[in-house]
């Protein structure tokens, strides 16, 4: 049984090419981080070697149960590692020409096991230029009996010649009522929980799942939204402090900080649906209120004005500029809305 939630024209997709013999070499499954790519890939994997053949994958056998759990031999999954190359961004995270070499290595054996080696590359759209080189070597003459499945978020990041030799498939978002009643009753969710989560999560179920089974990653997410509502106040001195903490922290961590910048991105696009009239549509559903207040104190061109300036900085530090730079100048292009004690005292 398919576990992907959602995608079920890939899902058929795959499984007619099973059916009939009819698989790819390579893989290429592009989508938002969450939306479902690495649970599709390991699927695959799964349906490729599972000994239940017309129920492949059957998901209780014991090579199904090792691949869901990182324990089978022909299955190898590459995943991002730190500054690589020698040439990396300081707090960047790629995959290196090392770990393609160390896979090319593994790939020239024969399946210890199973019909088919399996290699599974998570932000394949991250590879360094030797890494991406070195692939492309292996997809212009692929072992027998090896499929890779290549999983990324930005198709125009990877090398042309790439994406032509692989098959690719596209994951979308999912609405919010197919995800709601996927995390109550295939994970046990509160109904209030569930809602809230298929919205916030915007489409990505992965990232609801996740806040389904640990509850701090909600946590974490309301803290992000502190930090944009005290970057939304008139006072500078607290923006310019919340700009060196990012600055501090993209040094070490620089997709922590995109992901940051990405909810803010969120918020105001929340924002200008409320003035735009479209309440139904906002993904922080619990905040109506508070996002109502700043549709209110904004014109149209103010609230586009905060979605360019968080798209401007997020281009600026995607091209290396001076992080602090780049962020105390995004601090300074948000407006201000003040709050209801400002109010109250004007």
């Amino acid at each position: 049984m398919w576990q992907v939630i959602g995608h079920e024209r890939i899902v058929q997709a795959l499984a007619r090419s099973l059916r009939e013999g009819h698989m790819a070499h390579a893989y290429l499954f592009v989508g938002p981080e969450h939306v479902g790519k690495m649970t599709l890939a390991v699927n695959l994997a799964q349906a490729l070697n599972c000994g239940a053949q017309e129920k492949a994958p059957c998901g209780e056998c014991s090579v199904c149960r090792r691949i869901a759990s990182g324990k089978h031999p022909d299955v190898m999954v590459i995943r991002l590692s730190g500054p690589v190359d020698g040439d990396s961004p300081a707090g960047a995270k790629m995959i290196g020409v090392d770990q393609i070499r160390e896979m090319e290595r593994i790939i020239g054996f024969k399946a210890y096991e199973g019909p088919y080696r399996v290699v599974i590359i998570e932000g394949a759209d991250r590879m360094s230029e030797g890494a991406a080189n070195s692939l492309l070597k292996t997809l212009e003459e692929p072992p027998p009996d090896t499929v890779l499945i290549l999983l990324a978020v930005d198709e125009s990041a990877l090398l042309s010649t790439i994406t032509s030799r692989c098959r690719k498939f596209e994951l979308r978002t999912l609405p919010p009522p197919e995800i709601e009643r996927a995390l109550i009753e295939r994970y046990g969710a509160p109904p209030e929980r569930a809602r809230l989560l298929s919205h916030l999560c915007r489409g990505c179920i992965g990232w609801a799942i996740e806040a389904v089974r640990d509850e701090t990653v909600l946590e974490e997410y309301g803290t992000r939204i502190e930090d944009l509502l005290s970057a939304s106040g008139s006072d500078l001195t607290r923006r310019f402090k919340l700009a060196a903490a990012l600055a501090e922290r993209f040094g070490r961590d620089r997709e922590t900080v995109r992901r940051q910048l990405d909810l803010w991105l969120d918020w105001w696009r929340d924002v200008m649906l409320m003035k735009g009239g479209c309440p139904e549509s906002i993904a922080n559903i619990d905040r109506e209120e508070t996002l109502r207040r700043y549709a209110g104190c904004l014109s149209f061109a103010e609230i586009g004005a905060a979605i360019k300036s968080i798209q401007a900085a997020l281009r600026e530090l995607e091209g290396n500029a001076n992080p602090r730079l780049a962020l105390d100048v995004l601090m300074l292009a948000l407006p201000s809305i003040p709050d209801e004690s400002e109010k109250i005292h004007a």
